[in-house]
């Protein structure tokens, strides 16, 4: 085999992959960075852009105390426990640092930021940020750094380039063997190339079984996890499977995916809807402020669905259910949209495979609730009013998932390990590649997205440039 041409292979140019390659080369290290899409950008390109970080200037100038040890207790609380103690110590002292980093290179964070956000299950301190055009924000950041290292040969971008398997000699990683059979040679690979939230084949595997409501960017396939795994990597975390509450399908995306309206927060928005299942059943409150217990309860649902009902009138006086879309909320009421509209209650149950009995039932049984000021089935306090007449409509909802659980064992050095934990020589994993190392089986505000980018720009800084 010839001697390598790159310092890194990086297989995915998403936050993770980006950062990496950025510090790499900043570091005079030439790059390789393969990406699947037509564009950069990974995850960026769909995702929210929600970071967070402790200590940063922002706090400073708000006068907000806060210390990495504020935030790593704060994780730990949230994920009752279940975080990995390590990555998420050496998290929370590269997050805030990295915060005023893309501050320092141009980032445009949205007005009034940090913020503490979902009520009572928040940080007990604002540390949570997001850019003016969400995770693009952050890409406008990076995309010219990326440029700027291509243009001096430090990086090879590779678009439309899918990475089939690791090559190895000796023992050792030494490269990678694209799909249409190209063979790219470095002195180390990183898989920085996401997770599998797109794969249902893969993802039913990992997860018993589960069925895959995908909200993820389209290319997150899984190939990164199933090369390590190929080459002797360790898949740990599968059992950390905790998807979102409450995905609805939009149909204005381009692949179709699902993902949160907004309005199904009570602490943002009290509930005028109730929630039934595939029977037609109420299963929880509905303004229940913990995001655990309506996933947890949800996911016991067939098929881990539900359907939001309501009616005109209750349509004409609530708040928009799509909080987080400000704008043309009627698309979503469109022939070919997700709302579901009927005249009667037993019409909407046939429409959206529910048992149209149980449906007609609960809603007389809630109606009677409601008049009498009292939820006898589940405690719910904020009835505003009946559901009464039609047309009535049904949001279909789903537990769905946007990024994986399971993923690659690997140690502080970001080396991938064995069964044995002995690393794999030669073989890097950033990322959501990880899985849950820093949420664990809880909801942890921005320990997703913040970690996969602070961790890139750590290992590309740190990483051995040779053998």
């Amino acid at each position: 085999m010839s001697e390598p041409t790159y310092d890194f292979v990086i297989v995915g140019a998403g936050p993770a992959g980006l950062t990496a390659a950025i510090a790499a080369a900043d570091r005079g290290a030439r790059v390789a960075l393969l990406e699947t899409a037509d564009r950069i950008g990974g995850a960026l390109l769909i995702n929210r852009g929600q970071l967070s970080g402790a200590g940063t200037r922002l706090q400073a100038e708000r006068g907000i105390v806060d210390t990495p040890q504020a935030h790593f207790d704060d994780a730990m609380r949230l994920s009752r426990g279940t975080t990995d103690p390590d990555f998420l110590d050496l998290a929370v002292r590269l997050q805030g640092p990295f915060v005023d980093w893309l501050m320092d290179n141009g980032f445009e964070m949205e007005a009034d930021m940090p913020r503490t956000i979902h009520g009572n299950e928040a940080y007990s301190i604002p540390r949570t940020y997001w850019g003016r055009e969400e995770g693009l924000s952050i890409l406008k950041v990076l995309a010219p750094m990326i440029e700027r290292h291509a243009a001096a040969g430090l990086i090879d971008v590779m678009t439309k380039t899918e990475a089939e398997r690791l090559l190895t000699e000796d023992g050792r990683i030494v490269g990678l063997e694209t799909r249409d059979g190209r063979r790219i040679l470095g002195n180390a690979v990183v898989l920085a190339s996401g997770g599998y939230a797109a794969n249902a084949g893969l993802f039913s595997r990992l997860h018993d079984g589960y069925t895959l409501w995908s909200g993820a960017y389209e290319h997150c396939s899984g190939k990164g996890i199933e090369m390590g795994e190929a080459v002797g990597g360790a898949v740990i975390l599968a059992d950390t499977f905790m998807p979102n509450f409450g995905g609805f399908l939009d149909h204005t995306l381009d692949p179709p995916r699902y993902r949160a309206p907004g309005g199904l927060t009570p602490q943002d928005r009290p509930p005028w809807e109730i929630i039934v299942n595939r029977q037609g059943r109420r299963f929880y409150r509905e303004d229940n402020d913990s995001v655990d217990e309506r996933t947890v309860r949800l996911m016991e649902q067939d098929g881990c669905q539900a359907w939001v009902i309501y009616d005109e009138a209750i349509r004409g006086a609530a708040p928009t259910l799509f909080t987080f879309f400000p704008h043309n909320t009627e698309r979503f009421y469109e022939p070919e949209g997700c709302i579901v509209r009927a005249e009667t209650l037993a019409d909407l149950a046939e429409a959206c495979g529910i048992a149209p009995g149980g449906l007609t039932e609960t809603v007389a049984r809630y109606n009677a609730m409601v008049e009498a000021g009292r939820d006898e089935d589940f405690g719910r306090t904020h009835m505003p009013r009946a559901i009464e007449a039609g047309p009535f409509y049904a949001l279909p909802i789903v537990a769905y998932t946007v990024r994986g659980y399971a993923g690659l064992k690997v140690d502080l050095d970001f080396r991938v390990l064995d069964a044995d934990d002995r690393p794999v020589p030669g073989l890097y994993a950033v990322g959501e590649i990880l899985g849950s190392l820093l949420s664990g089986k809880g909801s942890v505000g921005g320990m997703s997205l913040a970690p996969a980018l602070a961790f890139g720009r750590h290992l590309g800084e740190r990483a051995p440039l040779s053998r």
